[in-house]
Formats: C-alpha cells, sequence, structure tokens
C-alpha cells in the first residue's frame, strides 16, 4: 500500500508510543513508599499554594521495617586517603600533567565531605538571598537543632558582611566556594588557585571547599591545588534541584524519597541547596522532621 510521508511518519510515531508506555509501567516505584502522616510545624505557611496542591505536609511515616533497614545499612567509614601529600607542581614533576581522576576511595570522600559521622549534612550555596530568606533558613534550623553548612561565594559575601557573620553567629559552619562560582576545570592553575584564596574562607576543620558545578571536583589537579591552601574538596550525596526553581514538594520528596536523579539522603551523606531559591524556606521544615522520621541524624546546633 502507497502511503504519503506524512502517513508514515505518523505510523512510526504511533509504533513508538506503543512501544515506550510499557516501559514506563514497568519503572519501579520510588523506594520510599511507606504510608503517609501528616507533619505539622511551626513555620508552615498555609497560604502558600504550591504547598497544599502537592500535600507537601503529607511525608513518609516512620516504621519498624524501616528502623531495620536503617540499623542494618551502615554508611562506609572513611579511610585515610591513599593519594601522597604534595604539591601540585611535585605531581606534576613526578606523574605528568594529566588530571586524572582521584581513586575511588577519595571520591567518596568527597562526596561525602569528609564527613565521618553517620550525620545528615545539610549544605547553602551561593548566597544571592534575601534577608527574609537568610531569617526563614536560620529560624528553622534553630528550631530544629540542626547545624548547617553554608559554601559563600567569596565576592557575594564580602558585599554582604552581616549575612555572613549571622550566619555565624548563628552556630553554623561557612565554607568556600570559590571568589566568582567559576568552573575549576576550565581554568588554569594559577587561576584555580585564586578562586580559593578569594572564596569565603572556612571556619570549620577540614576547611572544605566545594567546586561550582561540580566542575573538577574529582581531577588530581583540583585535589592537590586545593589541598595547597589547606582545603578539601566538599561535592554533595542528594542534589535537591532547588537551583532549579523548583518546588518546596518536589524538593523535599527528593531528598526525603530520592528519584531516578539523585538517591534520598541517608546517613554520613550530604544534601545540595542553595540560598536563592525561597522554596528551600518552605521545603525545610517539612524535609529535617522527614528525615527524623526515617532513623537519621544531623549535626546538632547546642
Amino acid at each position: 500500500m502507497n502511503r504519503s510521508p506524512g502517513e508514515t511518519v505518523a505510523l512510526m510515531l504511533a509504533v513508538l508510543v506503543t512501544g515506550f508506555v510499557p516501559l514506563l509501567a514497568s519503572v519501579p516505584a520510588s523506594p520510599r513508599s511507606d504510608p503517609a502522616t501528616l507533619v505539622t510545624h511551626p513555620f508552615h505557611d498555609p497560604t502558600d499554594g504550591m504547598v497544599r496542591a502537592m500535600g507537601l505536609t503529607s511525608v513518609p511515616a516512620h516504621s519498624a521495617a524501616t528502623a531495620a533497614k536503617r540499623s542494618t545499612t551502615v554508611a562506609p567509614q572513611n579511610t585515610a586517603i591513599a593519594l601522597p601529600l604534595m604539591s601540585w607542581a611535585d605531581y606534576v614533576r613526578t606523574r605528568g600533567p594529566v588530571p586524572y581522576l582521584v581513586e575511588a576511595s577519595v571520591q567518596t570522600s568527597i562526596r561525602k565531605c569528609y564527613n565521618t559521622t553517620r550525620n545528615v549534612w545539610l549544605t547553602f550555596d551561593d548566597g544571592y538571598t534575601s534577608q527574609a530568606n537568610l531569617n526563614s533558613i536560620l529560624r528553622t534550623l534553630s528550631y530544629f537543632n540542626v547545624r548547617g553548612r553554608f559554601f559563600l561565594i567569596g565576592s557575594w559575601a564580602r558585599q554582604h558582611p552581616d549575612m555572613v557573620n549571622q550566619i555565624k553567629a548563628a552556630g553554623h559552619y561557612v565554607e568556600n566556594h570559590t571568589n566568582t562560582h567559576a568552573h575549576l576545570g576550565q581554568l588554569g592553575d594559577s587561576d584555580v588557585s585564586s578562586q580559593i584564596k578569594y572564596g569565603q574562607a572556612s571556619n570549620s576543620s577540614p576547611k572544605l571547599l566545594r567546586p561550582p558545578y561540580g566542575d573538577g571536583m574529582f581531577t588530581t589537579r583540583v585535589y592537590y591545588l586545593a589541598q595547597q591552601q589547606g582545603y578539601r574538596l566538599c561535592g554533595w550525596g542528594t542534589d535537591s534541584l532547588d537551583y532549579a526553581g523548583v518546588s518546596a514538594a518536589v524538593i523535599v520528596n527528593k531528598v526525603v524519597r530520592g528519584d531516578f536523579m539523585t538517591p534520598a539522603a541517608g546517613p554520613g551523606q550530604t544534601v545540595l541547596m542553595h540560598l536563592r531559591n525561597t522554596q528551600t524556606r518552605y521545603a525545610l521544615p517539612i524535609m529535617i522532621p522527614a528525615l527524623l522520621a526515617e532513623g537519621l541524624t544531623f549535626d546538632k546546633l547546642r
């Protein structure tokens, strides 16, 4: 039978859709599908339409099965770094200039930000936030007695010293997120060193540096250039995707339940969030008790 080009294309699309729908139906459900329970908190804004529409106050209930699974799932402890302590110049002289990846065990430590505890670390990147937004985040962290880590851009921090001091005074850590949020993997050695030098100075131990976009995070070059200035590299385990402007409900679901893009927060892991998205402040008062209900713990403020 002769078909027109348009009919042929339509037939091909129909075949593709017919084969694709069963695949969607076979995708496994989220690993966290416990019955939901209502969690209330003092900072939930009932006027937030998206929160109500998405059922944000509905979080997985803690169950005996979940608790048992958590108790038997022990996060691997960080081991001593196998890479030798040397400058990047010495590394180039002995091994060549190719920016090889650090070994797998070191990559694990970087993803965990050298967190050797089972506590979940809540981290907040960049800056570029309003005073009201920062106040809300700090108030929530204080209410739940959770210490956060704020990876601030140096150029922003110098323009907002009051906010930086407010974060420190509240008992949180400030960390280095470079000077201008540059792609470290695309810069020369001297420029990488300068980005680190003029980033927000860390007040934690060890001092942590989070490369923007994760660029160069697992390369020996950035590893050693950061080490020269006393920094350990810090990645993340769970990506909230809040930088994309998603709703508070999406942020909570990604962190608490995980999805095909990111694993749920687990013992000893880090959660990536950002200060600029106002939905993060609405997500936090739901996220923290939901993770506590899963048997997870946090660094305490007091």
